[in-house]
């Protein structure tokens, strides 16, 4: 019998990708999607290069004149998000800001137009000579450096842009990212919503499934309940219609729809750890809703 990495109940078959199985979790609390297997390290490292990070390092094909299979978010997606996020937070002039998998540094460049310090953490090498070579960014390949280069760094903001559907163990990364958050920091994070209309019109056909590197695919209870795993209690969704670079009025319209109907594309959540709790209040919080968890299995 298969188990939810998340939670431990049991998981039920959904449907084969070629490459993979996507399995979902049964708990109603949880409900994890996930790919098992997993590809192992040599076949995402190909799935890396040929997908997204070419060793021609230019971001924009793969060594053979040929476009990446996933490209990065536009610019003009990222400026509205931290628009919102500043709507929420307060002005982010002079905050510091760590993009946990910074890829080519994307993100880092619009967060640096907002007046933030920004560093980054990108594992593959040809994306972060990339990033190290188009700006001023310091970008270290692991946690573990920039622990040894920056032992004290401590950051207003850490960013997951796409990022957590890839991990192998998503709420053990984020344990750890909370270590170099400051204690009244956020977490900012997006990734697919594996709920979208488009997710549940084209189930296995659906890029996000598709894509080889994707190891699960959340869902808003879901995302939840790996957030509160990784140690984050106090969370909200950042819900608002995005205004796409070349879509126009009618699905400008159609995904207004989807947003009130919480059915959009992605999910973006703001999350840190509750400064309003004792330690012993926030384990009290956990308990009770990995209870729920195996009580909803």
């Amino acid at each position: 019998m298969k188990k939810c990495p998340l939670c431990y109940t049991e998981a039920k078959y959904r449907f084969g990708l070629g490459h993979t199985a996507a399995w979902a979790c049964v708990s109603p609390v949880c409900g994890l999607l996930f790919a098992d297997p997993q590809l192992d390290e040599k076949s995402l490292k190909h799935a890396y290069t040929a997908h997204y990070y070419p060793s021609n390092g230019n971001g924009n094909g793969n060594g053979n004149g040929k476009s990446t299979s996933y490209e990065n978010t536009p610019e003009e997606i990222l400026r509205q998000t931290f628009n919102r996020a500043e709507s929420e937070l307060g002005p982010l002039v002079g905050k510091n800001l760590l993009d946990f998998g910074c890829g080519v540094g994307g993100l880092c460049k619009i967060a640096s137009e907002y007046g933030i310090r920004v560093s980054g953490i990108e594992p593959d090498a040809n994306a972060r000579e990339k990033a190290l070579k188009s700006s001023d960014l310091r970008v270290n390949a692991s946690l573990d450096g920039l622990r040894q280069t920056q032992p004290e760094a401590k950051f207003d903001i850490v960013t997951m842009w796409d990022v957590i559907e890839h991990l192998r163990e998503p709420w053990k990364v984020l344990e750890e990212l909370s270590t170099v958050l400051q204690p009244d920091g956020w977490l900012l994070l997006s990734t697919p919503n594996a709920a979208s209309l488009r997710a549940r019109l084209q189930r296995d056909r659906w890029e996000n499934m598709v894509n080889p590197t994707h190891f699960y695919y959340f869902t808003r209870k879901s995302l939840e309940s790996a957030l509160v795993k990784g140690g984050f209690f106090e969370f909200t969704e950042l819900r608002f219609p995005i205004r796409y670079p070349g879509h126009g009025w009618a699905r400008q319209l159609l995904h207004q729809a989807l947003v009130s109907c919480q059915m959009q594309g992605q999910l973006v959540f703001l999350a840190r750890q509750s400064k309003f709790e004792s330690a012993n209040g926030l384990r009290h919080v956990e308990e009770n809703h990995v209870a729920g968890v195996h009580a909803g299995g």
